[in-house]
């Protein structure tokens, strides 16, 4: 698919050292859209609006929603739990002692504020690395303005239902999780949320599912302190026996017991760079580009 951003606006330069060593089978299977990428709150905190602002992650939005309750010992409560990184507890306390109309003002003035966040250099890339598929848990409208810039793009909520019929067309789609600040009602935040939207709206869940069960995944800025990235690998059953891995990109910091447990209970795969240095993921995901299309010119794809 075709877009109006040129490719050599962001692969404009020639990786010396490679950051992370990209499998071939992932090249390939993004090569030849097999590959669903998932988008977590780290590829919106890469983004910024004319004044330096970017979005908040899951710790730093609830710890501002935090300060905005109006019972003080459920403070300290919902405080203690991001402490403990128990965020979908803490986030059912701070949206049960919140007003409804300052929840929905507050949602607003993080995700969606009047300077307006500009997509980042890594949201351009991941648009045109062009998979059929992308999944994001952001609230947020960054990817979702970018991708509609361009044609045949179709963006669905959890609540909408034409899923399938998108999925079987032409169409690239991007699929939001957990709802979008353009409907604060419908946003999935809490545990309480979740469930309530897999038993409503269960045949969206299914077809999510299934989807990730066939498809190889790639995590980007996720991280599996991140109840998003739990809840998604649980309910995908990745756990589930296959040859070929799932991937996440992640610092290289983690505790090497830790990490062969997560990859053996999930079939994920670390794609590592130097640990706090996001400036690297840009050039990383360029390099990845660059051999994304070099497969696709190859191999004629389009």
């Amino acid at each position: 698919m075709s877009t109006d951003i040129e490719v050599t606006e962001v692969v404009n330069q020639v990786v010396e050292k490679e950051i992370i060593r990209w499998p071939s089978s992932l090249v390939a299977e993004l090569a030849e859209r097999r590959c669903i990428i998932v988008l977590g709150s780290g590829v919106s905190a890469s983004s910024k609006s004319s004044v330096g602002k970017s979005p908040k992650d899951w710790d730093g939005f609830l710890r501002e929603g935090i300060k905005r309750m109006n019972n003080e010992d459920a403070k300290v409560v919902a405080t203690e739990l991001c402490n403990k990184k128990n965020y979908l507890d803490a986030a059912q306390i701070m949206k049960d002692h919140i007003n409804l109309g300052d929840y929905d003002d507050f949602f607003q003035e993080e995700f969606n504020p009047r300077d307006i966040y500009q997509p980042s250099a890594i949201h351009k890339t991941i648009m045109l690395l062009d998979p059929k598929v992308v999944v994001t848990t952001n609230y947020d409208k960054i990817y979702d303005n970018l991708c509609m810039q361009q044609p045949s793009y179709n963006v669905l909520k959890y609540y909408d239902n034409n899923i399938i019929d998108d999925i079987r067309s032409r169409k690239r789609l991007v699929l939001k999780a957990h709802g979008c600040v353009s409907n604060t009602k419908q946003t999935i935040l809490t545990r309480g949320d979740y469930f309530e939207a897999r038993d409503k709206y269960s045949s969206f869940y299914r077809v999510l599912d299934s989807l990730f069960l066939v498809n190889t995944l790639l995590f980007i800025g996720n991280g599996l302190s991140d109840p998003d990235i739990n809840l998604l690998l649980e309910n995908a059953n990745i756990a589930a026996k296959c040859s070929r891995p799932h991937y996440i990109l992640s610092g290289d910091n983690w505790n090497m017991s830790v990490k062969k447990a997560i990859k053996s209970t999930y079939n994920l795969e670390f794609l590592e760079y130097p640990a706090g240095q996001y400036d690297l993921i840009p050039e990383a995901l360029n390099d990845l580009l660059s051999l994304v299309l070099e497969h696709r010119n190859e191999n004629g794809l389009q």
